[in-house]
This record gives structure tokens, C-alpha cells and sequence, in this order.
């Protein structure tokens, strides 16, 4: 993947997952209060966010891939823990923001996620 083609897919998955957490936090904030906990994560999307974009320099090694993606599992079950153990969060505020997260990487590299998804 030519670098033009990453920072595409890093805007792309940005301004959807800007957008998922516009309209599954902001918004449901708004309309029920600052303090529910079904809203989608902020804190796991951006941890996605920020895993996705570092993806990119570790992808370059084949050693590092595994590795990398325990890591990364590693981090999102920390923050996952934690937003529940504060109650900032439930168990589909969580998963919404992995949806949001997940999502929008497979939206921004959808000719690749195309071939491998099949009914």
C-alpha cells in the first residue's frame, strides 16, 4: 500500500468514526442525560484509532504483526475494564464504540475487506 493510499484510509476511518461518535455518543447524550452508559466509547474508538494508525508502521514487518495485534487486544480489554469498573460505561456502550471503531476500518479499506467477506 502506497503511503497516499494510507493517510486516504487514516482520513477515511477518521471522519467515520468522527461521525459514528457524533451520532452513537453525542447525540444520545444530549437526548438522555451526561450520565448514561449505553453512549459508545470515545476512549475505545480513539484507542482504535490510534492502534489503526500505528498498524501502518508496524505492518511493514511480518514479526511484529502478531505481536502487535496481542498488544492491541492487550490495550482495548485494559480500557474496557477500567471504563466498566468506573461505571463511566456499559457493556453496549463498549461494544458500540468497538462497532464504531471496527467499522469504520473496514469502510476505509473496503476493497480489501470486500474479497474477504463472503455470505
Amino acid at each position: 500500500m502506497k503511503n497516499k493510499d494510507k493517510i486516504r484510509s487514516i482520513s477515511i476511518a477518521g471522519v467515520y468514526m468522527a461521525l459514528g461518535i457524533l451520532f452513537l455518543k453525542f447525540i444520545p447524550m444530549l437526548l438522555w442525560g451526561y450520565d448514561i452508559t449505553f453512549d459508545a466509547s470515545l476512549h475505545i474508538t480513539s484507542a482504535i484509532f490510534v492502534l489503526f494508525i500505528g498498524w501502518y508502521f508496524i505492518d511493514q514487518n511480518k514479526n511484529w504483526r502478531i505481536p502487535y495485534l496481542i498488544f492491541s487486544l492487550v490495550v482495548l480489554s485494559i480500557i474496557s475494564t477500567q471504563r466498566i469498573l468506573v461505571n463511566a460505561h456499559n457493556d453496549v456502550g463498549l461494544l458500540l464504540g468497538l462497532v464504531v471503531g471496527v467499522g469504520s476500518i473496514m469502510i476505509s479499506n473496503w476493497k480489501y475487506f470486500r474479497k474477504k467477506l463472503e455470505f
